[in-house]
């Protein structure tokens, strides 16, 4: 399917260089002046090949934008695959006091702190449930269980798994 504005610029264009044309020609001879006929058709000409020439970018830009998520897909299974054999980074006491003190001001009970194979990223074991948090901000930041990265969530059930 052919984006509508591309598509109305394409004719708009078609439209500005068909009119240059005949305001030119027909100024031309009234004018009794070639120069007005060449002016008036090489102004509408440039006019008319932009407005074309805009439509073409669209066109381009919109199958571009198609094809990123199938990029971003193949990148993420990619990344899975490395996360599953990387170790987990090292955290340290500065990170861990972070942590604690934020789940303590949102009164959860820590029992376990795991450090994951992502820069930033700790989940947190709860009695109820597992948390994600980043450490990447200013301060820490809890993320959704629907929103959690595809790899870390990968690299997590193989560590539960262990």
């Amino acid at each position: 399917m052919q984006n509508q504005i591309g598509a109305v610029l394409k004719v708009v264009g078609g439209i500005v260089i068909a009119l240059g044309f005949l305001l030119g020609v027909i100024g031309g001879m009234q004018t009794q002046s070639f120069l007005f006929f060449v002016t008036t058709f090489l102004g509408s000409l440039v006019t008319g090949m932009v407005l074309i020439g805009l439509s073409e970018i669209i066109g381009i830009l919109e199958v571009i934008n198609k094809n990123i998520p199938k990029r971003s897909r193949k990148t993420a299974s990619n990344s899975n695959e490395t996360l599953f054999d990387a170790p987990p980074q090292q955290m340290s006491t500065k990170e861990e006091d972070d942590i604690k003190d934020f789940l303590q001001k949102h009164n959860v009970e820590i029992e376990k702190i795991i450090p994951t194979p992502k820069e930033d990223f700790f989940i947190i074991k709860t009695s109820a449930r597992y948390m994600l948090i980043e450490m990447g901000g200013f301060t820490p930041k809890i993320i959704d269980e629907e929103k959690w990265p595809e790899d870390l969530v990968g690299w997590f059930e193989q560590y539960n798994q262990q």
